[in-house]
């Protein structure tokens, strides 16, 4: 499957892949991440493929749900809206940190020599996204669990930490960019998952990360 900018309507009646393509899907993430390029053959490079990707969302919802709950039970532990209002907020939130970095790539794609990496960088973005998430949702059942502690914040320190540092590889291998170039998008990735959280905080009156 050659990559190239998608075309045709986003949306298929099978837009949510089955349970055995995610299994593929992620396996091709995490090759990615161990620096392995061959992880591209297990991704869907096609356009409808590419807009599939964006179901990663979907499956990321239960382990993202969950750091909504962990969040409003152990951080915030207070009634301060009610659970609808955080509900929106949290999702709006995390709608926002996900989607709009890859809209700035895209845009910013010719200006930076990315405009032939973008399919791979977007459908290796989502995939990995979805598996981090994942992949570190057990944290979220440790706080729920057993609530902060300085233990758990070093962990929630480290669980950071390599988030970065895998989905800096992700991006290197899926898209053959060179280092620097990836630093600087996954930089620009968590600045503006940051402003997304505060601008939704600030919006709704309340707390969401």
């Amino acid at each position: 499957m050659k990559p190239s900018l998608p075309a045709g309507s986003p949306p298929s009646p099978d837009f949510l892949p089955s349970l055995p393509e995610i299994g593929r899907y992620f396996t091709g993430a995490w090759q990615l991440m161990a620096g392995d390029r061959q992880g591209l053959h297990r991704l869907d490079l096609s356009a409808d493929g590419f807009w599939r990707s964006f179901a990663a969302l979907v499956v990321a919802l239960p382990p993202t749900a969950l750091s909504w709950l962990e969040f409003e039970r152990v951080e915030r532990g207070s009634a301060a809206a009610g659970p609808l209002a955080a509900v929106a907020a949290h999702a709006l939130a995390d709608l926002t940190a996900w989607l709009l970095p890859l809209l700035l790539v895209g845009i910013a794609a010719r200006h930076i020599g990315f405009e032939r990496r973008i399919v791979p960088f977007v459908v290796a973005a989502n995939w990995g996204g979805a598996l981090l998430t994942w992949a570190f949702s057990p944290f979220f059942v440790l706080l729920l669990v057993t609530g902060p502690s300085d233990l758990t914040q070093i962990l929630g320190l480290l669980i950071a930490l390599a988030s970065v540092v895998l989905t800096t590889r992700l991006i290197v291998y899926a898209s053959d960019c060179d280092w620097p170039l990836a630093v600087s998008i996954v930089t620009m990735m968590v600045f503006v998952s940051l402003l997304s959280y505060g601008a939704v905080s600030d919006l709704f009156g309340m707390a969401v990360g």
